[in-house]
């Protein structure tokens, strides 16, 4: 997301609608997002820009009509990383979407909520080929297995347009991951930042042109070791406005 040198990019992310049974008639849904390794190839590198002037915004259909309630698979976590350091990063990302946190000194007008409800053994609903398993109406972030090319992937499920279960999975397999950015970071990955992304897809944002808006948190790529992420950019704001 936001990068002159040349890169190298892998799928990150994906939310599409899929059928699904839970309770009444529900489907489900995931998102994608690109990651990007700097390297030799020049595969579709975007531009520098400024978040507070890029307006764009999309949606891929979640839309919660209540507190978004969620779970920390802690012990899915990458081995090294302490599950207090991880959880308050993914606590952190979801706050910076419900709260609209921004580099832009735009006020808090989004109506989303979401209330961390603590550790659990349960599993995102995510399974290790990308594909979204069977909701069961908890709605859990963890690690785990997912296809190479993805670093993270949410699936969300909707009854009558209304989200009633959002998971998220972070690819411990193929990735490495941070909480704090270490002084020599090369090829590993802000909890935090791909977490804000990935939230903004469990609340209703899709992806912008990574070409005309990079610099969004909801632009489609995203460089190791980067982590403007985690504040929102302008169009950001006004998705999340124009959904709550």
């Amino acid at each position: 997301m936001r990068a002159r040198a040349p890169l190298r990019m892998v799928p990150l992310l994906i939310l599409v609608l899929l059928p699904a049974t839970f309770a009444s008639k529900v489907s489900s849904a995931r998102a994608p997002l690109v990651a990007g390794r700097p390297g030799p190839a020049s595969a579709g590198t975007g531009p520098v820009n400024n978040p507070c002037k890029e307006s764009a915004y999309t949606f891929d259909g979640s839309k919660w009509h209540r507190t978004f309630r969620w779970s920390f698979s802690a012990g899915t976590r990458p081995s090294g990383l302490r599950a207090k350091a991880v959880e308050l990063a993914l606590r952190r990302a979801a706050s910076n979407v419900a709260r609209s946190r921004n580099s832009c000194g735009l006020t808090d007008h989004v109506g989303a909520t979401q209330a961390y409800q603590g550790r659990t053994r349960a599993r995102p609903d995510i399974r290790d080929d990308s594909t979204c398993g069977k909701p069961d109406g908890r709605s859990v972030v963890g690690f785990g297995k997912l296809v190479a090319s993805e670093l993270a992937l949410t699936c969300f499920w909707t009854r009558n347009g209304r989200t009633v279960e959002a998971d998220i999975k972070l690819n411990r397999s193929d990735y490495h991951w941070y909480v704090k950015k270490p002084s020599t970071c090369a090829n590993k990955w802000s909890i935090a930042a791909v977490a804000t992304h990935e939230f903004g897809h469990a609340f209703g944002l899709n992806h912008v042109s990574e070409v005309t808006d990079g610099a969004l948190t909801m632009s489609p790529l995203i460089l190791s070791c980067q982590q403007q992420e985690v504040t929102l950019g302008l169009g950001d704001v006004r998705g999340l406005r124009a959904l709550y």
